[in-house]
């Protein structure tokens, strides 16, 4: 009998409150200072991905 697999669940991403900074599209809150910056939140990094690709 095999145990059948459950999917992962996302885990939240966190960082301190002095890496915070707006988004440079929509001006949510990111991750926008130290390692794994970006200026655009996870949400317009994946439209800016769609349009123009990696």
């Amino acid at each position: 009998m095999t145990t059948p697999t459950t999917a992962s669940r996302p885990q939240p991403v966190t960082w301190a409150p002095s890496q915070t900074g707006p988004c440079a599209r929509c001006h949510a809150p990111t991750c926008r200072y130290g390692v794994g910056a970006s200026p655009l939140c996870a949400t317009c990094k994946e439209l800016r991905r769609a349009q123009y690709g990696n």
